[in-house]
């Protein structure tokens, strides 16, 4: 069914409503609201007009926009849960706070696309989310000082993962924290659904690829935990560049305890790189549209993986080639060279 402007234009005004009743500052201290947008593949709503759609609006997110951030999130239904959205797109403003603020803890998207996904790496970090949830839900100090050992102990063999998972939990999970604080302001009921679809999120194993997206509930969590066992916690955004795990469990020492890890099926590890492997060889034999490449500017990190000196992007990717922006919105593959750089975009056209 096609989307009108009229109902995206008075969803618009609902979700404003809601937003102008929020107290931010409970939400996060210093956090002020931005403008926002919606839009469909057709027209964006924004400061109460309606635009046509250009390429500026990419996915839900926080842009700039005439000189200032904006919150963006795209219309697939008019059908949505108010207070849901209202949560999303606050999450994005929080996004705009943290571009604002000049935010130094972004995760290295690099790290991510050569992201370790090994049986080890995999079992020992479900096993230490497993304690992390188990201490917010019975305030159990224990359980949390075994999720400090168990990350510690991943730390020695996955330097570069960690660095990446918990530059997701400070940047993404911080934002998915900032989601739950609004729904506790709208609806508990809308809370604990949240709450809830977290906690199972993080008991599927198979969640865990591509470690980006469990992140976001990681952190998340991270920051519950803070509030239940009433931990003291300051970062000035812009100016702090430790991640919030650091900052909360620093005065938190690893302890001696015999672990063995929870048995479970990881095939789907092995399937994985065969499904990457086999998704990039298609791109490669299709006789794709070559792209000669200076820089990668942006990929859909939750969606693009790294095997060898291959990149798959399973959506899009935006490249400078000779000094303009270049907009690949198809299935293609990134070859790296000797300096880890991407040089050539092969692009699946047929």
């Amino acid at each position: 069914m096609k989307i009108r402007k009229k109902d995206v234009k008075e969803l618009y005004q609902s979700i404003k409503a809601k937003i102008k009743s929020l107290d931010f500052d409970k939400i996060y201290k210093g956090f002020k609201p931005f403008d926002f947008a919606l839009y469909t593949d057709d027209f964006v709503v924004l400061k109460d007009q309606i635009i046509k759609y250009d390429n500026r609006f990419i996915g839900n997110t926080a842009i700039m926009y005439e000189g200032d951030y904006l919150a963006i999130w795209k219309i697939e239904s008019i059908f949505v849960h108010f207070n849901i959205i209202t949560s999303k797109i606050v999450h994005e403003m929080f996004h705009a706070y943290q571009y604002k603020c000049g935010e130094k803890r972004f995760p290295n998207e690099s790290f991510g696309l050569g992201y370790k996904y090994e049986k080890y790496n995999i079992a020992t970090k479900y096993d230490e989310t497993k304690f992390l949830l188990q201490s917010i839900e019975e305030e159990d100090m224990t359980s949390l000082l075994k999720f400090i050992t168990l990350r510690e102990k991943r730390r020695s063999e996955y330097e570069f993962d960690l660095l990446y998972e918990e530059g997701i939990e400070t940047v993404e999970g911080t934002a998915k924290y900032v989601e739950l604080q609004v729904l506790s302001q709208l609806s508990l009921n809308d809370y604990q659904k949240v709450y809830d679809e977290i906690k199972n999120n993080i008991k599927n194993i198979k969640n865990y690829i591509p470690i980006r997206w469990v992140s976001y509930d990681i952190g998340c969590l991270i920051l519950m935990a803070k509030d239940r066992f009433n931990i003291e916690f300051k970062a000035e955004i812009g100016t702090e560049t430790n991640n919030i795990y650091n900052l909360i469990f620093s005065d938190y020492q690893a302890i001696d305890f015999y672990h063995e890890n929870t048995i479970l099926d990881l095939s789907f590890l092995d399937q994985y790189y065969q499904t990457i492997v086999e998704s990039i060889n298609k791109v490669l034999i299709s006789n794709p549209k070559i792209h000669q490449c200076d820089q990668v500017i942006g990929f859909d990190p939750l969606n693009s993986f790294r095997i060898d000196k291959y990149i798959y992007y399973r959506h899009f990717v935006m490249i400078k080639q000779q000094g303009k922006d270049v907009f690949i919105h198809n299935e293609s593959v990134g070859e790296v060279n000797e300096l880890n750089q991407v040089f050539a975009v092969y692009e699946r056209v047929a």
